[in-house]
C-alpha cells in the first residue's frame, strides 16, 4: 500500500533507487491509494511493468475515520485478475471497493471527479453557515436543520459540526489536501475541455484558506468567508 500526499512523493517512494519497487520480486503488486494525477499513476505503472510488477490504482474516500474503521470507499482500476488477487488486502481497509476500470489512471480520474463534488459542497456549507451567522441564526440551529434536510449527509454533518464547535484543526483533513485535489480536478477539466465554474470557485476559496491558515483544516475556509463578510474570524 502507498498513501502519500502527492505524485512526486509517490514516484519517489516507489521508483527511487531505494524505493519499494527495488525490493519487490516479479509478480508483486503496488497498491497506490494516494490521490495523484492520472498521468502520474500511469507513469508509475509504465516504470513497473518491465520489472514484472503490477499496479492497482485505487484512491480512497472516507477520511481518517474511514481509514481507522476500515470502511473506506475505494476506486480501483486494474485488470480483474490483479484486483481479485489483492481483494483480501483491499478489504482490510475498504468496505466499498468499486472496480472502475482495467486501465491504470481510471481510479484517479473517478477521484478527481468526486473531489469536484466534495470541494464545492464544502465551500457551499461554509458559505451557508456564515450567511446564517450574519443573519443571527445560531450555528447549532443550522446544524440541526441542515443535517436532517434532504441535503443532509455525512460530509455536511462532519463539516457543520466542526465549524459550529470552531474546530479548525485535527479533523483529519488538512486544507492543503483538498487544495491539491481540486488542482488535480481542474487540470483534468482543462485536459478534457470541460468548464467547471463551481469547482473553480471552490478552488479559489481553498487557495485563500491555505494562504491564511496553512496549518489548519478544510473548515478554516469558513474564516476566510467570515472576514469577507465582516465577521470575526477567530
Amino acid at each position: 500500500f502507498l498513501m502519500v500526499l502527492n505524485g512526486d512523493q509517490a514516484k519517489a517512494a516507489i521508483l527511487a533507487q531505494d524505493g519499494v519497487a527495488a525490493g519487490m520480486a516479479r509478480g508483486g503488486t503496488v497498491i497506490v491509494s494516494a490521490t495523484i494525477k492520472p498521468a502520474e499513476v500511469r507513469e508509475i505503472a509504465a516504470a513497473l511493468v518491465p520489472r514484472g510488477l503490477s499496479v492497482i490504482d485505487t484512491p480512497v474516500s472516507g477520511g481518517r475515520a474511514g481509514a481507522e474503521a476500515g470502511t473506506l470507499t475505494m476506486m480501483a482500476a486494474a485488470p480483474v485478475a490483479v484486483l481479485e488477487a489483492q481483494m483480501d488486502v483491499l478489504k482490510a481497509v475498504g468496505e466499498n471497493i468499486h472496480h472502475v476500470g482495467e486501465d491504470v489512471g481510471m481510479g484517479q480520474t473517478v477521484k478527481g471527479a468526486l473531489q469536484a463534488v466534495m470541494g464545492a459542497t464544502m465551500a457551499s456549507i461554509y458559505e451557508a453557515m456564515v450567511l446564517g451567522a450574519k443573519a443571527g441564526i445560531p450555528a447549532e440551529t443550522l446544524v440541526r436543520v441542515f443535517t436532517t434536510s434532504s441535503a443532509g449527509s455525512n460530509l455536511m454533518r462532519g463539516n457543520m459540526t466542526a465549524v459550529a464547535a470552531r474546530k479548525f484543526t485535527d479533523t483529519g483533513s488538512g486544507i492543503w489536501t483538498m487544495y491539491k485535489d481540486l488542482g488535480i480536478t481542474m487540470a483534468m477539466a482543462r485536459e478534457h475541455g470541460v468548464p467547471m465554474f463551481t469547482t473553480a470557485a471552490a478552488l479559489e476559496l481553498f487557495q485563500a484558506g491555505l494562504a491564511s491558515f496553512p496549518n489548519e483544516d478544510n473548515q478554516a475556509v469558513t474564516k476566510v468567508i467570515e472576514r469577507a463578510a465582516g465577521l470575526s474570524a477567530e
